[in-house]
């Protein structure tokens, strides 16, 4: 049987990484291509940048319900639906944005590959969220 506290503690390591990987562009790109951020992250209905704030409050929910804080049952369903829509917007976002945007950024490989790990990240918080929901018994009649 899994550790109670194993699911929200791979939860908050997704949501740290999400956060991460949102905000890495930003340091590793030369200046013009920070500057060209805007538009990459403009696509889809809500960009990225904004969605940290959902991997902020989930992983705070998170935590709070590893340490008990917070009722468990209720972290985890919190947890669930932040990870759900963060993880749905973030799909958006990803797939409205267009190949030759990313290529105009700047002569960096990775980022072709970038928005494909931000929403890897952030379906792996919503699958912690809901592996964390099953651990507690909240799933099973």
């Amino acid at each position: 049987m899994v550790d109670v506290r194993t699911p929200p503690t791979v939860g908050i390591a997704a949501g740290i990484g999400f956060v991460i990987a949102v905000f890495a562009p930003y340091v590793a790109l030369s200046a013009s291509g920070v500057a060209a951020l805007e538009t990459y992250y403009g696509y889809g209905l809500v960009a990225p940048t904004y969605l940290t704030l959902f991997a902020l409050v989930g992983i705070i929910v998170l935590a709070a319900g590893r340490q008990a804080r917070t009722e468990p049952d209720l972290a985890a369903g919190v947890a669930l639906v932040i990870g759900f829509t963060a993880t749905l917007l973030t799909l958006l976002w990803a797939t409205a944005v267009e190949g030759s945007v990313v290529s105009s950024i700047g002569t960096e490989t990775w980022l072709a590959y970038h928005r494909w790990v931000v929403l890897a990240l952030g379906a792996v918080f919503t699958a912690t969220s809901l592996w964390y929901a099953d651990v507690i018994g909240v799933l099973r009649p």
